[in-house]
């Protein structure tokens, strides 16, 4: 799924929504699922709903229907959450494998993009 899943980084450049980060992880060893994990500037308190709404919506348009069903759940974390912060000192396109990050056991994941020192500007025109 690491294909689809840059075709969603991509979307969301071409929308002017680059990352800090994302993610796709498998956290639970309960669920076999994954957890799309994302840290980045435009992701606000104000435009918060707005966002979520068009990020599902570009996964969705990504990811085929048999795939779908395989993430359990997208998640906007702020830069400084801790495993944020741990995460954003891999590489882009770094896999994890059985490892502990923050506290949290990553059972496997990919770091899709990793852009710490990201610097961007909102485009008030979008989404309005």
């Amino acid at each position: 799924m690491v294909e689809e899943f840059k075709k969603i980084l991509n979307t969301l450049k071409e929308q002017d929504r680059p990352v800090w980060l994302f993610a796709s992880l498998k956290m639970d060893e309960f669920i076999d699922g994954w957890s799309l994990v994302f840290s980045a500037p435009w992701i606000d308190q104000i435009d918060r709903d707005l966002e979520l709404k068009n990020t599902l919506e570009i996964v969705k348009n990504n990811i085929p229907d048999e795939k779908l069903s395989s993430i359990s759940r997208i998640v906007f974390m702020s830069k400084e959450d801790h495993l944020v912060e741990e995460l954003l000192k891999k590489s882009s396109g770094e896999e994890i494998k059985g490892e502990k990050v923050n506290g949290n056991i990553i059972h496997e994941g990919y770091i899709i993009e990793a852009n710490p020192d990201l610097v961007w500007e909102r485009n008030k025109t979008l989404f309005k």
